[in-house]
């Protein structure tokens, strides 16, 4: 038997879903609201790594005003010290970035994202069921911030579920889903009220690299666990690809949106550490490469390895689409996908 063909595999692009013109300004944004909401550190806090707890720190930089640090003992990479509580609801609440994420950006990519992440995501979640919830057709779903309703829309059209819900803290985004038909909690995962309704299938798509607290989130994510539920989680690893090699210059390294970013090892940790049992991690991300490819057109002079600009900037289509394919096998894309249950 030969090697296997790849040239027929289509490498994903990156623009297809987070178009870099769009994405750009908002992140010029990002950085203005950083300079108007958090000029002063006074009630920055001081945090141990959000992972495993450790207060030793290996690697550190700043960006934008904020430093981030390196786990010395699980290679997470976070941010500390971080805003308080109260400052980043009210950067939340009247940033311009959060309103143009909400309105233009979502405007734009709506059908692109519904098409491309949705209805890939809504399916899977029903397979999810059928293999770990297969004698309960009545089983009930829970998204954890379900911002327009798009999931929950695609997840209902799947017939699988008895009850589709969200639970979503903005008021706005929870009457948008009521609208829509949807039950939602008004809420975080953190303060869910304790007559909250259980669900069997609970999921939290890029939610855990923005939260205060990832051991609080998933200390909430399985008081929202029916008894043998499981939950599904997907959001950022710094053992990615895109970011090990871009490291303070990813894109995915932007605060204070995106404050954790993980380890394989620090989310084991953590998924350990709220009670919950882990039954599978893995990383099938497809845009790693691209990524990269993406930021070293814009800013040909980043330093990396010249082996990996060959590899990205170089190499023919059907060899970056095995590599992101590799990637994706052995666990070192930056898009994490963890399982976990109740029992």
């Amino acid at each position: 038997m030969g090697a296997p063909d790849h040239r027929r595999r289509r490498v994903v692009k990156e623009q297809d879903i987070r178009p870099q013109d769009l994405f750009n300004q908002y992140l010029e944004l990002v950085r203005l609201d950083n300079e108007a909401f958090f000029a002063d550190h006074t009630n920055f806090l001081e945090c141990d790594c959000p992972a495993c707890g450790s207060g030793a720190v290996d690697r550190r930089f700043r960006k934008d005003g904020f430093e981030y640090r390196e786990c010395t003992d699980c290679r997470s990479l976070y941010q500390s010290p971080r805003p308080d509580a109260a400052t980043l609801a009210r950067f939340y609440r009247d940033a311009e970035s959060v309103k143009f994420w909400g309105t233009e950006f979502y405007r734009q990519t709506a059908e692109a994202r519904r098409e491309k992440l949705f209805k890939p995501r809504a399916h899977d979640i029903a397979s999810l069921a059928e293999h770990h919830l297969p004698a309960d057709p009545a089983a009930r779903f829970c998204d954890i911030g379900p911002g327009y309703g798009t999931l929950l829309e695609e997840v209902a059209a799947t017939e699988r579920f008895a009850s589709v819900r969200g639970v979503e803290p903005a008021p706005s985004l929870a009457a948008l889903c009521r609208n829509k038909g949807f039950e939602i909690t008004e809420a975080t995962a953190e303060s869910l009220p304790d007559d909250t309704p259980r669900a069997d299938l609970v999921t939290a798509f890029e939610v855990l690299e923005h939260v205060p607290s990832p051991l609080e989130f998933m200390t909430g994510v399985g008081r929202l666990l029916a008894d043998g539920g499981v939950a599904l989680l997907t959001t950022l690893t710094a053992d990615g690809f895109d970011i090990q090699t871009l490291w303070s210059r990813s894109k995915s390294v932007y605060p204070p949106h995106h404050i954790n970013l993980l380890s394989v090892d620090g989310y084991r940790r953590l998924i350990d550490r709220a009670g919950l049992t882990c039954l599978e991690i893995t990383t099938p991300g497809k845009l790693d490469v691209d990524i990269v490819r993406n930021i070293l057109a814009e800013s040909p002079e980043i330093e990396i390895s010249p082996f990996v600009r060959r590899l990205v900037m170089d190499a023919d289509e059907a060899a970056r689409a095995a590599f992101q394919s590799f990637l994706a096998d052995n666990r070192l894309s930056s898009h994490i996908r963890i399982l976990v249950t109740t029992r």
